[in-house]
């Protein structure tokens, strides 16, 4: 009896990844999208691996799902088609001027936030928060809906944020609304360009950080229970980029550290003081996107698209004021926003300029670049787990899995998204995020998300 038992034991564990961990907020538990998981699928050989469940309601938006404690939570915009026009028989002979798309201009939306059953996909409650809104120029083309990741909490919160700029707590039961507030009306936030907020804020205990943007303080330090503001960083005003907060301990000091549409900042967690600023206004244009990685007790990686290339920061000083300065700063990395991996002295991710990358953190010289190569991974974005970058290829949703070797590019496997949205408006891609958690991996595709078995059973 006992050795029957023993071996159903072992049979189980052998089942199961090594290590497996909760996804609660966006980048993962650290915020650097690193899974702790061991034991995963990594050789795919173009077939994907076992769908345990999809869904095809998630909505429109690029907003990636949260997991924790059996259940996952996503953030979608709903999509209203609008009335058509009386018909204008002499329109058939007229010509569309050049240059202009037919995109959802005129549609409304409204975001709702769902949770399901992480083992089965079950939609367990779904609530529509918010306004309607109508599309703008930006959403017209890129698309509408959520960007910013949920983030959930041990005492059953979420938080999540629209493109509008309202941000919700929602019971994590029920997901009826707390609180909400408004980052341009209750905030005076200001974006550094039109493409609607997308950071996603943090949870830090009883606090949430937010980053508005604008000259009452580019940061917002809320009582997370209540949504009333504990602080503003009123000597830091800069329009608010789409880069979202990190907490670090820089140097011996406590700080959030962020990219805004001008600088890299930290700024103090207790007071919302400014302790260090690295200057970037004549680079950093257009959309300021990536989350900076904390490279070290001292050091900060921050890097955007657009040109503007990437930095490593030495951060020295004290809690009465700190200096930031320039370890070195290229353009080998110009990351748009798909993000990249910090591991043992290198970083990993996609540069505009030279394909996917390795880069030595001693000196920002490239260890290895796929530019040009036949096989090369297409641009998209990336986390870490199990000794490997799975990066979402942007163009066709092909997910290929690399190495995180510093010597040579080395692909593990590859397979393209189990199916296609019929949503995507002219210029929208395969953006969201892929997600890791509990030996599952997320890929979403605006209303459609799938979760795979990568456990390696």
């Amino acid at each position: 009896m006992r050795s029957c038992l023993a071996l159903a034991l072992c049979a189980a564990c052998l089942a199961l990844p090594i290590f497996a961990e909760d996804w609660p907020q966006w980048r993962g538990p650290s915020r650097n999208d690193q899974s702790s998981e061991t034991g995963l699928l990594k050789a795919f050989d173009g077939k994907a691996p076992k769908v345990v469940w999809e869904i095809k309601n998630a909505g429109v938006g690029y907003s990636g799902p949260s997991i924790f404690k059996g259940k996952v939570y996503l953030a979608g915009g709903t999509i209203e088609a609008p009335k058509e026009a009386p018909k204008d028989e002499s329109s058939e002979k007229k010509e569309e001027p050049k240059g202009k798309r037919r995109g959802g201009a005129g549609q409304k939306h409204i975001d709702e936030v769902l949770c399901l059953d992480e083992a089965t996909g079950k939609e367990e409650w779904r609530v529509k928060v918010g306004n309607e809104y109508e599309d703008n120029g930006s959403d017209s083309n890129w698309g509408g809906g959520p960007r910013a990741n949920p983030s959930v909490t041990e005492d059953g919160h979420i938080y999540v944020l629209g493109i509008r700029g309202d941000v919700f707590c929602l019971k994590a039961s029920n997901g009826s609304v707390v609180w909400t507030k408004n980052y341009e009306k209750d905030f005076g936030g200001k974006l550094m360009s039109g493409w609607g907020f997308s950071e996603s804020p943090l949870v830090d205990g009883d606090k949430l950080v937010c980053v508005p943007g604008g000259d009452k303080g580019s940061l917002a330090c809320l009582n997370r229970k209540t949504g009333e503001v504990i602080w503003r960083s009123t000597d830091l005003k800069d329009a608010a980029g789409y880069s979202s907060v990190v907490k670090a301990n820089l140097a011996g000091v406590d700080q959030y550290v962020v990219l805004t549409g001008s600088n890299v900042v930290g700024v103090a967690t207790d007071s919302g003081k400014l302790l260090w600023k690295y200057d970037c206004k004549d680079r950093y244009k257009v959309a300021v996107i990536p989350t900076p990685v904390i490279v070290d007790k001292d050091l900060v990686y921050a890097t955007s698209g657009y040109g503007a290339g990437c930095d490593l920061i030495r951060i020295s000083g004290d809690a009465s004021g700190q200096k930031a300065e320039k370890v070195f700063s290229n353009r080998d990395v110009v990351n748009h926003h798909g993000g990249v991996i910090s591991k043992e002295g290198f970083i990993f991710g996609h540069s505009d300029a030279k394909g996917w990358i390795c880069q030595d953190l001693k000196d920002g010289s490239l260890k290895w670049s796929t530019r040009g190569g036949a096989k090369s991974p297409e641009k998209g974005s990336v986390t870490y787990a199990d000794g490997a970058l799975f990066c979402y290829g942007e163009d066709t949703g092909t997910l290929v899995v690399v190495e995180a070797n510093s010597k040579e590019f080395k692909e593990l496997g590859r397979f393209k998204i189990s199916g296609e949205t019929k949503l995507r408006r002219p210029s929208g891609k395969f953006w969201t995020h892929p997600v890791i958690a509990n030996g599952k991996l997320y890929l979403r595709d605006q209303d459609l998300l799938f979760c795979y078995d990568i456990s390696g059973k």
